[in-house]
């Protein structure tokens, strides 16, 4: 088990990075919001590195920080008992602190995993070479060809150990671990979508797709720059399908973008024809309704004025339903026990009159909430509110900019939350 060294400032020149932990960790979509929170207001986390200063833990703050023209950088250090004890030191850490997707974590414990494979294998093969003792053949062939099946098991004992608390379908591991034994070339796509990469299940499906038309050679056959336009662009899959339009690229006749401007082209025209034929039915409707007798007319008429009431209990219901949601959160500082719906006042005279004689008063809220005072003014704080802020969500966001322009918040890129200073808020 790891052991606590020391917190200390370390000259980055001193620090060793490794290739094979640096290659694990997504990529940080927020870098240059995180660039100018360090720039503003320091290192917030510190970097930890080993014995040895090799970095476990900081990659994007180590780049930053050089990036800055900075000399030393706050770090933690520790005493490991080697590579795979460090892995999962990596693995606890940004399963931890980055939002990472299913598939995200998928993928990075199957690196993890992978790894822990070769350095176990190169541990035997040290065996053999220092020793002279001969480890079975089909030990070391076991440890580097194991089975979709059983390679499925391992990383779900990985998950389970690290995440205990995600659950994975057990038929996205099959299917991840499928494409990677078929196409491996396709895993370098999968992760958050919104770092234009796609999700499993969208990537098996193209696996599938190029199964069919024999193309899992699909990155020999075009160059990358057209090959990523294919799979990571919503237009761009949808020519897959098209045996023309991909002939035509696999031909070198035609780039991804003029087929997928074709495509869209396709489109317009055939909204355009449809748009035309349901003019055309109009008109001949609007012919046939002319000849409709007056009883027909009268029930059409009947009808549609029967739409209307309907219409207007709908409205009335959904605008009831959202001031009831606004009345949850609304403190009840007066209840009408006899009123068929409960009415919610706040009597502001009243709370004023028992504070001036009696030196206190109660405050009924049907919700966790925090008093705090601000710049000699009362606030009334949804508890859950600040909870969520913390969690890293983004519907309060009047509230975060209201705290961060007090001083009672600090907005953290890195891990795309806010830190609140309780202590301010008078909250423990």
């Amino acid at each position: 088990m790891a052991r606590f060294i020391a917190r200390t400032k370390l000259n980055i020149d001193d620090i060793k990075e490794v290739d094979e932990y640096k290659a694990l960790i997504p990529e940080n979509n927020q870098y240059e919001e995180l660039k100018k929170a360090i720039k503003e207001q320091g290192f917030l986390f510190p970097v930890i590195v080993n014995q040895n200063r090799e970095l476990i833990d900081g990659y994007t703050r180590l780049r930053i920080a050089r990036e800055l023209g900075l000399t030393e950088i706050p770090a933690e250090v520790y005493e490991t008992g080697g590579r795979e004890e460090e892995l999962d030191i990596i693995a606890s850490l940004n399963l931890k602190r980055r939002h990472l997707t299913k598939d995200e974590l998928v993928l990075l414990i199957d690196k993890i995993h992978e790894m822990k494979k070769r350095l176990k294998k190169d541990n035997i093969e040290e065996q053999n070479s220092g020793t002279g003792a001969r480890i079975s053949a089909i030990d070391k062939e076991n440890i580097s060809k194991n089975s979709v099946t059983e390679e499925s098991r391992e990383i779900r004992e990985e998950l389970k150990k690290l995440v205990p608390d995600v659950q994975i379908n057990e038929d996205t591991i099959r299917k991840y671990l499928q494409i990677k034994k078929e196409v491996p070339w396709l895993v370098q796509y999968i992760g958050d979508e919104k770092k234009n990469k796609i999700g499993i299940r969208k990537a098996y499906e193209i696996y599938t797709l190029l199964s069919k038309k024999n193309l899992l050679d699909l990155d020999k056959r075009i160059p990358k720059t057209e090959l990523t336009k294919l799979i990571t662009d919503k237009e761009g899959r949808k020519i897959l399908e098209r045996d023309d339009l991909l002939q035509l690229i696999l031909d070198h006749k035609m780039a991804v973008s003029q087929a997928i401007n074709k495509l869209k082209t396709e489109e317009k025209i055939k909204q355009s024809k449809k748009k035309s034929r349901v003019k055309t039915e109009d008109e001949y409707a609007e012919t046939d309704e002319e000849e409709e007798d007056e009883t027909e007319e009268g029930q059409r008429e009947l009808d549609e004025n029967e739409e209307y009431p309907l219409l207007e209990e709908w409205q009335k219901a959904k605008e009831e339903e959202k001031q009831e949601a606004e009345q949850q959160l609304t403190p009840q500082l007066n209840v009408s026990p006899n009123s068929n719906t409960t009415q919610v006042t706040l009597e502001f005279s009243n709370v004023l009159k028992e504070l001036s004689n009696k030196g206190f008063t109660k405050l009924d809220f049907n919700t966790d909430v925090v008093i705090a005072k601000i710049n000699d003014k009362y606030y009334a704080i949804l508890l859950e509110a600040l909870k969520s802020l913390e969690r890293g969500s983004k519907q309060y966001k009047e509230l975060a900019e209201f705290l961060v322009s007090n001083n009672l918040a600090v907005y953290d890129p890195e891990e795309d939350n806010y830190i609140i200073s309780w202590r301010s808020l008078n909250c423990s």
